[in-house]
């Protein structure tokens, strides 16, 4: 194990760069990087396309079969009306759901009225309050009591999500079709030949032999994901998983400003907050802010990838304002894939003076930060950017009373893991399960204090059919309160690889206690400061044909160490000052850009009213949200989604 002292500024933690595919690197660093790696932020696919949620059917099959009492203690039909129940209370405003069953009603041995039995119980359209409760309602009516007629179903619920806009059907099975001709997996080719828009997933509950074969056919052929539940809750968490991952968006939010492309004297002044830009392959994006000798200044970066991009890389510079050349001198960071990635993040700070100096000024405090990326897209795309500014008084005792009260966090069903930074969900130590598909990273955050640290396991369970590649793997990646990458404290790595194995697979990552550079007579790369800390699982390096495939998981977290309440550094991010990088929109305060009390929106402490970039100084507000949001809808990824915990590097300027 290798572990950074004061005077060896440098760590390495490395595996193979095979490993996965691939290499993710992060570093901070007065000079540049020369050579170890570690990963880069990960998310669920996203694409940069907005609008609304697809058009979901979901089709229940109420057959009589679903009358058994074999699904843990109650019949499958009780079960399936527990799953559909989560699935109206938990649809977002936005998303238009409709519900179609068959075998509901004919209870009789005429094929040729049983095969007819389909009725849509409520249309595709967005829900209010009143129109879930009765949603719900005719859910807890119905009964299972015929046919099995899926192919002629999938036909009507096609008509049900319209022809335009992107559209999925969901089907819940416990068994195949009675009523062929049209054989389902016919049905599922034709509809697929209707457009790229329309795809079906499907959950096979309890199924197995030609039946499950069937079933897995109408996913494949459609361009869905097939599921197995043998149980209640299998079958409650892996139906909401196929709809999480049609509704759930990554939003790329802050406010919205636009960088200059040629030097720091053309560029934006901004202040705290998240602001929202873009980038396209390569180049050279420049952003003017104030730090003054005694304050410490944050910078994090995210750029959203679609499809996922080899070989790509993000760098933040900063430093004083120059007439000619880019910023240094007062923090460089940065981060590296070479393997599949859809989501590079890289964070910073600047140093805090060392007691007894007298830093000098520079012109009107004011400094630049330069964001240079090297996306490897060879078309013209422009990809959503992320940029987080945060201030500090570089004494924590001036912090004194100002650190927010960390989130509540959540439990049970509600502890499913969020898909982005600004999203991840609060949890505290404890156990916690759900469903993924294949290319989902969930993020989930815990707030550590200084004398304390993290210790995360993760599991899945891996089904014998899935596709794999020699590399394939397990892992836990880690984040700190810049958004940027560190390393488990063991020699371990982040990924377990799983190859061909099946079944029980689990990893394991510890951190460094959380202590101030030098108090334990080592330092930790990433570990030196209390605050929000982020943990991301998912699966890595699978082959295209893997990418949705529905996998039980769980996360156990544990922490250690006693905690100190000592004095921190707590960061402005335009809202409610954040500890140590937990920024507003986190914290569940104000969004990021907010003014603060005596502050006109748009002003940052020390521009004496100067306007902005990104809002003007009158500029209005929506009552709903105070940061512009893009969303970038959830989907599967053109390309293997590789998030390899390759290594850990890190080399801080003294």
């Amino acid at each position: 194990m290798t572990i950074r002292t004061r005077r060896a500024r440098a760590s390495v933690l490395v595996l193979p760069a095979l490993m996965l595919g691939g290499l993710l690197s992060s570093a901070t660093a007065q000079a540049a990087p020369s050579a170890p790696t570690t990963p880069s932020a990960p998310v669920a696919p996203a694409s940069v396309e907005g609008g609304p949620p697809p058009k979901m059917a979901l089709v229940l099959d109420l057959s009589g079969s679903m009358k058994e009492n074999d699904a843990g203690g109650q019949t499958r039909l009780a079960a399936a009306k527990q799953a559909v129940g989560r699935i109206i209370d938990t649809a977002p405003g936005d998303a238009a759901l409709g519900l179609r069953v068959y075998g509901a009603t004919y209870p009789g041995e005429n094929k040729t009225e049983g095969c007819a039995d389909t009725q849509q119980l409520f249309p595709v359209k967005t829900m209010d309050a009143a129109a879930r409760t009765a949603a719900k309602e005719r859910v807890a009516g119905m009964n299972a009591v015929g046919f099995t007629p899926i192919g002629v179903s999938l036909r009507e619920a096609a008509k049900d999500v319209g022809t335009d806009g992107k559209r999925r059907i969901v089907l819940v099975s416990d068994g195949e079709d009675t009523c062929a001709p049209p054989p389902p997996c016919d049905v599922a080719r034709e509809l697929k030949a209707q457009g790229i828009d329309l795809a079906v997933d499907v959950v096979g509950f309890k199924t197995s032999g030609a039946a499950r074969d069937q079933l897995k056919c109408i996913a494949q052929v459609s361009g869905g994901v097939y599921a197995d539940a043998a149980d209640a809750d299998a079958l409650t968490a892996n139906l909401s998983t196929l709809f999480r991952r049609a509704w759930t968006t990554y939003n790329a939010t802050g406010i919205p400003v636009k960088a200059s492309t040629t030097n720091c004297a053309d560029a934006p002044l901004i202040g705290p907050g998240q602001y929202l830009d873009s980038v396209t392959t390569g180049g050279k994006q420049y952003y003017r802010v104030k730090k003054t000798p005694g304050q410490i200044l944050q910078v994090s970066a995210t750029v959203a990838l679609t499809p996922s991009i080899q070989h790509s890389n993000i760098e933040v510079d900063a430093g004083p304002m120059t007439p000619t050349g880019d910023p240094r001198g007062w923090m460089r960071a940065f981060s590296q894939s070479t393997g599949w990635a859809n989501v590079l993040s890289v964070g910073g700070r600047t140093d805090a003076p060392k007691p007894g100096s007298t830093p000098a000024s520079v012109p009107g405090d004011e400094g630049c930060v330069m964001i240079e990326n090297h996306v490897t897209d060879p078309t013209e795309k422009r990809f959503p950017l992320e940029l987080q500014i945060g201030i500090a008084d570089a004494d924590p005792a001036e912090s004194a009373g100002k650190v927010p009260a960390a989130p509540t966090p959540k439990t049970g069903a509600d502890a499913t893991g969020g898909f982005s930074f600004n999203s991840a969900t609060p949890i505290a130590a404890g156990t916690y399960k759900q469903s993924i598909a294949v290319g989902e990273w969930p993020i989930w955050r815990v707030d550590l204090k200084a004398g304390q640290r993290l210790t995360v396991k993760g599991g899945a369970q891996i089904p014998a059919d899935l596709p794999y590649s020699p590399n394939s793997g397990l892992g836990i990646l880690l984040f700190n309160p810049q958004r940027d990458s560190v390393g488990c404290a063991s020699d371990r790595g982040s990924i377990e690889l799983i190859g061909s194995r099946t079944g029980r697979v689990e990893k394991a990552c510890d951190t460094w206690e959380i202590a101030k550079p030098g108090e334990t007579g080592v330092e930790h790369a990433g570990f030196t400061e209390p605050g929000t800390y982020y943990i991301a699982l998912g699966l890595g390096s699978l082959p295209k044909e893997a990418l949705g495939t529905v996998i039980p998981v769980d996360l156990t977290v544990a922490v250690d160490g006693t905690p100190r309440n000592e004095p921190r550094l707590v960061f402005d991010f335009g809202g409610t000052p954040a500890s140590t990088g937990t920024g507003a929109a986190a914290t569940g305060g104000d969004a990021a850009g907010a003014s603060r009390p005596g502050q006109a929106p748009g002003q940052t402490p020390g521009s004496k009213g100067e306007e902005l970039a990104g809002e003007p100084a009158a500029a209005k507000r929506d009552d709903k949200s105070t940061a512009e949001e893009l969303a970038l809808p959830v989907g599967i990824a053109a390309a293997v989604l590789l998030l390899a915990g390759a290594g850990y590097y890190g080399l801080r300027r003294r």
